[in-house]
């Protein structure tokens, strides 16, 4: 782990949100920034064989990536580019008060943009203006990320599955066009010019055809009813209202439907 670039992506990423339009969106909390250099490692780990950026061990920690060691840097690093610190009570009583920092200045962001890979500046740029301070899209979007959804809670996050999807992307990218001779062209435009004959026919041969008649209006009559209540009959008894506990086999946060694989478009 590397905690000179840790403070590099917190600093970079409050100094950009300080370019909002909007001075509500140039504060952002711990929990902002901690996602931030998330998805920061994350852009930088698709292009670089699944290794991240800092070295951070992230976990599935309730609603999204955690870091101990990210959140521990977030006061020293932006102190040190003269960030204010601002706290304000919390709604709730078991909670701490909320915490936002906010930038002084933009002076150093250009110096900070140089030392970090156009790939991280590039995402922060867009997320942070993106999602800026709003909790529930941020941790919406980070939770739908493939390592959380390919971890269950409190697990690791595992980055390493990337560098396989880049090597497949690369092959794609350097396969060999094919070549049609002008014979096979000459076939193919042929083909493309019938279908499309083909398709202008059809098309004006349903403008030809009368309009569909207007759906008559059902009739609530007794049939009409004994049959609704019939059909609701066979659901069985009714579930009788109250509180109810729904409990989950833990295999869910290992499940395809979760991960996304071999689920049907």
């Amino acid at each position: 782990m590397d905690n000179t670039k840790i403070d590099k992506i917190l600093q970079y990423a409050l100094l950009v949100a300080g370019d909002e339009d909007d001075f509500r969106d140039r504060q952002l909390g711990p929990i902002h920034l901690i996602k931030y250099v998330y998805l920061a490692d994350l852009a930088y780990a698709k292009t670089n064989q699944g290794e991240t950026f800092t070295g951070v061990n992230w976990q599935f920690y309730k609603f999204g990536p955690w870091s101990q060691a990210v959140n521990q840097r977030i006061e020293p690093a932006l102190l040190s580019i003269g960030a204010e610190k601002l706290t304000f009570p919390s709604d709730y009583d078991d909670k701490d008060d909320w915490v936002r920092w906010k930038p002084v200045g933009s002076e150093q962001q250009l110096s900070i943009e140089r030392e970090l890979p156009f790939v991280i500046t590039s995402t922060l740029r867009q997320f942070v203006h993106k999602y800026g301070q709003s909790t529930p899209d941020l941790l919406s979007y980070v939770y739908s990320t493939e390592p959380m959804l390919l971890a269950a809670p409190n697990e690791l996050l595992d980055f390493s599955f990337l560098a396989q999807q880049q090597q497949k992307h690369e092959k794609k990218c350097e396969a060999p066009k094919a070549t049609l001779s002008k014979k096979k062209q000459k076939l193919l435009k042929n083909k493309i010019r019938d279908l499309r004959l083909k398709s202008k026919q059809k098309l004006n041969e349903k403008k030809k055809q009368s309009l569909v008649p207007p759906v008559i209006s059902p009739r609530y009559d007794d049939v009409f009813f004994d049959g609704i209540n019939w059909l609701d009959s066979l659901a069985g008894a009714p579930v009788e209202q109250g509180e109810k506990e729904a409990v989950f086999s833990k295999d869910i946060w290992k499940s395809p439907a979760r991960s996304g694989e071999n689920v049907p478009d």
